[in-house]
């Protein structure tokens, strides 16, 4: 599992095949068979072994999180809760991009694996936080973190399994920016979901000067 783990995070889970998968582990191909029955079934094993080891730490981290805040008597901290959330993402090296391209075959092209997992490991931690960043930002209809939080998980899942976006970023910046650095990829996609998450629900369109005298006029 550790082997197929790898492998998929290196070449996609399409792309690894079983002889690269038991070569990695010094093991005979039948074994796959014997121990999981399929490369689909192994493919479950290793991704629900890792959705439990990063959701569980994740939820772990979470709860401490809000229990501090309501121990304070104020309202969690938005910045926290993201952090919370990205790290299994952005901390765990190649486990992190194998999870992200789990949750973006997911989005792109579901299947009753995909299903499966989502359904499991996902879904009620997916709640648990959406509960926690309505209770961060107050001041928004709890409904609206729902949508949002639809657009986080794009957001996070395509800038970490998607390492081009990385050379991307460098590229238009000329430079100016180390698209390599762990941290300021971490700080620049928290501020960035920050944002996003408090933003208003309606954003009024700029009233041009022309358009400002002419309401003064009529008013």
């Amino acid at each position: 599992m550790q082997a197929a783990e790898f492998v998929f995070a290196e070449k996609g889970v399409d792309k690894a095949t079983l002889r690269e998968i038991t070569g990695r582990a010094n093991v005979n191909l039948a074994a796959v068979s014997y121990y999981f029955g399929s490369k689909s079934d192994l493919t479950l094993a290793v991704f629900s072994q890792l959705s439990t080891r990063l959701n569980k730490q994740r939820l772990v981290d979470l709860e401490d999180c809000l229990a501090r805040a309501k121990a304070a008597k104020c309202p969690p901290e938005l910045k926290a809760i993201l952090e919370i959330f990205i790290r299994p993402y952005v901390d765990t090296g190649e486990s992190g991009r194998l999870f992200a391209r789990l949750v973006m075959q997911h989005r792109i092209a579901p299947t009753d694996l995909t299903r499966a997992i989502i359904k499991r490991h996902f879904d009620p931690m997916a709640k648990r936080f959406i509960e926690a960043i309505s209770l961060a930002c107050p001041h928004l209809e709890p409904n609206d973190f729902f949508w949002r939080y639809a657009f986080m998980i794009g957001t996070v899942v395509y800038s970490v399994a998607d390492l081009s976006i990385r050379d991307r970023t460098a590229q238009l910046s000329e430079g100016k920016i180390d698209a390599g650095n762990a941290r300021d990829f971490r700080d620049a996609m928290v501020n960035f979901l920050i944002g996003g998450m408090m933003g208003a629900r309606e954003v009024q369109a700029p009233v041009s000067k022309a358009r400002s005298r002419r309401l003064a006029a009529t008013s």
